[in-house]
């Protein structure tokens, strides 16, 4: 009997302890979970901080560089604008440095026969300049006019009508020009080959005529320093066409080469007007 009651007596502590043991388990255990279960929601509310963070920043980040980019090409596009304004005021001022030393020699062949081929050279070396510097300018700056063929410093007109030579000039001076005047080789050859294709058998009054008996330009250069370039045997003041009195008025004829004619022929004519810078 004695046996079995301590058997009872610790079989009864043992559940107890046992009990005991189970509920300091389950209250452990509780008191690890709670905080776990109330950790989660704050880690997600600090990770989507995180991202907002960072979405405000690439959005800051964005604006920045669009600002930045912006504001560099509106700063190109002024310096760009400022340096072809530059770019054309230089060439303007070389076009005119060209122009003003043309006229200087022009003055110079007016009053010397000495250097004029010379002169007619650098003439045409500084009409080509001229042409490269031009062509760096707009295309809507043009060197001649529309219906205007370009060579050295100077425009020509080649007409489509027929007119005596006094309407011709007149149509000319018109256009703010005057009947070519031919002041050297190159200038004749330039005629020449534009008259190929257009000048089938045909004649084109030029600016000459010795209607006082001299020979002169309708510009005023001197004949004497000019080169001649007459067809065989003329100019020869021809009265056998029976409209009364000579030939006064210089013409370019279908073979281009020069030919004097009666005044009141009606044929086609050139003209011609220095470029304006």
């Amino acid at each position: 009997m004695k046996r079995n009651k301590e058997i009872e007596m610790m079989s009864g502590c043992s559940f107890e302890e046992n009990t005991y043991a189970n509920v300091d388990d389950f209250n452990l255990k509780r008191k690890k979970n709670a905080p776990k279960a109330k950790e989660i929601p704050a880690a997600k509310n600090t990770q989507h901080r995180v991202i907002l963070i960072l979405g405000i920043l690439l959005i800051l980040v964005f604006i920045t560089l669009v600002t930045i980019t912006t504001f560099l090409f509106i700063s190109y596009k002024s310096v760009g604008e400022e340096m072809s304004q530059m770019r054309n005021d230089s060439l303007s001022s070389d076009v005119q440095s060209i122009r003003g030393a043309v006229r200087n020699l022009e003055k110079v062949q007016t009053a010397s026969t000495s250097f004029s081929s010379d002169i007619q050279r650098i003439l045409g070396f500084l009409g080509k300049v001229a042409e490269e510097l031009q062509k760096t300018k707009s295309s809507s700056n043009p060197l001649c006019s529309e219906g205007w063929n370009h060579y050295g410093l100077s425009c020509y007109y080649f007409s489509s009508d027929k007119k005596t030579w006094n309407a011709s000039k007149k149509d000319c001076e018109d256009k703010e020009a005057h009947l070519v005047v031919i002041n050297g080789k190159e200038e004749m050859n330039f005629l020449k080959n534009s008259l190929r294709g257009i000048a089938n058998k045909q004649f084109f009054w030029v600016g000459l005529t010795d209607a006082d008996g001299t020979w002169r330009w309708v510009d005023g250069t001197p004949y004497d320093i000019t080169p001649k370039f007459w067809r065989n045997s003329q100019p020869d003041d021809w009265k056998g066409h029976g409209l009364g009195g000579g030939e006064d008025c210089g013409m370019l004829w279908h073979e281009y080469d020069w030919n004097d004619g009666h005044c009141s022929e009606k044929i086609k004519y050139i003209c011609e007007k220095k470029m304006t810078f």
